[in-house]
């Protein structure tokens, strides 16, 4: 389902946190390295689910990823993913005598993704050009997507200038399309984006660095989720990001370094949020391995949409119960492990999510969301460098 595969995608581009320290150069390894991560929901609260269903999603990942060097300028990666799903989702969540009543799919869902991505790059002697395109498809949902980003570098190397634009086209198929009126409405249908972001990098001295990014994205077409009971949204969403990453180099153990990211987003349904990340990466060598540990930790928080609603049956223009749409706060906790053996790589990685109404800390609500997520992810990797 289209929102199972957007939480996903989000926990690996957070992972990544990419920012530009240092002179771009062409790699020069050829690398092969396959990933399995289990992505884990906990049940929905039983005193606060109408349906019996309590079982929330499970998703095994499993990610191929192969590039080499193409001459002496170009490099190229490509990925494959495969992706297998079960559980239940909400539909619907309403205030009853007042609570909150939580009313969920009822029958357990399987589903199965794959996904494609193919990312050629340049390097010339002042930054980099690169390109990806990406098609991911499942049963019920298909994505394409082109994205092109480049780097500049200048001063002497101590500044960077950092562009990247990208756009996907998605259609919708709904699982038993008749089944109800939204699901009808949405087969065949489409959504759009267009994302542009831009950025600076700045080597402030040997030790420090800062990147600053703006962002916009342009969403249009059918993007009210046709799982849900009642959910009617906007046509067109229109999304501002405004982020700054801090790195800090210490000489502590075989080396280390503090990892500070802030990041403001809001957008024209009403949705402000704040993301504060803090990691600290800790090298250890031995004499025959280098290892490397990395705990983190992520507040997040936001405000509801505009047309977020616990009615039972909702009026207005626009309404949604969904839980991602809530005024909420959450917590992510994680620990990135990585041992370096001659050619190869090993890796495990270990993040827990909980998200909670009463986290929010500024303009808290006193309705509970008990289709908020609390999850686990566990991951193994290894990868071979030729």
């Amino acid at each position: 389902m289209a929102q199972k595969k957007t939480a996903f995608a989000a926990l690996a581009a957070a992972a990544a946190l990419p920012i530009a320290s240092q002179a771009e150069v062409a790699p020069e390894d050829e690398i092969f390295a396959y990933r399995y991560s289990q992505y884990s929901e906990s049940d929905n609260p039983r005193e606060r689910t109408f349906t019996p269903e309590l079982k929330r999603y499970e998703i095994d990942v499993h990610q191929f990823r192969y590039a080499k060097p193409l001459g002496e300028d170009w490099y190229i990666n490509s990925e494959f993913q495969y992706e297998t799903l079960s559980g239940a989702s909400p539909t619907q969540t309403y205030r009853e005598n007042g609570k909150s009543v939580l009313i969920t799919s009822g029958a357990t869902i399987d589903e199965t993704r794959y996904d494609v991505k193919v990312s050629p790059k340049r390097y010339f002697s002042e930054g980099s050009l690169g390109g990806t395109f990406a098609f991911s498809t499942e049963n019920d949902y298909q994505s394409i997507s082109l994205g092109t980003d480049g780097s500049l570098e200048l001063f002497n190397k101590h500044t960077t200038l950092i562009a990247a634009i990208s756009a996907s086209i998605d259609t919708l198929s709904p699982t038993d399309a008749k089944g109800s009126r939204n699901r009808e409405a949405a087969d065949g249908r489409n959504k759009r984006s267009l994302s542009l972001y831009e950025g600076v990098s700045q080597i402030i001295d040997k030790n420090r660095v800062i990147q600053i990014g703006l962002g916009v994205t342009h969403f249009s077409g059918f993007l009210s989720d046709p799982y849900k009971t009642y959910d009617k949204r906007p046509d067109e969403r229109d999304q501002f990001t405004l982020s700054a990453n801090y790195r800090h180099y210490f000489s502590v153990g075989d080396g280390a370094a503090f990892h500070g990211d802030y990041r403001f987003y809001a957008d024209d349904w009403g949705v402000l949020s704040h993301t504060l990340t803090a990691r600290w990466a800790q090298r250890y060598n031995t004499n025959w391995a280098q290892f490397r540990f990395i705990p983190s930790l992520r507040y997040y928080r936001q405000s509801e949409a505009d047309f977020y609603t616990l009615e039972r049956v909702p009026q207005g223009e626009y309404f949604s119960s969904d839980a991602r749409l809530s005024n909420y706060g959450a917590i992510t906790l994680g620990l990135e492990n990585q041992a370096n053996w001659r050619q190869w790589t090993f890796s495990f990685d270990f993040q827990y999510y909980f998200a909670d109404e009463t986290l929010s800390v500024i303009g808290r609500t006193r309705d509970e969301t008990p289709s908020l997520l609390s999850y686990t992810v566990l991951s193994f990797g290894v990868a071979y460098r030729f």
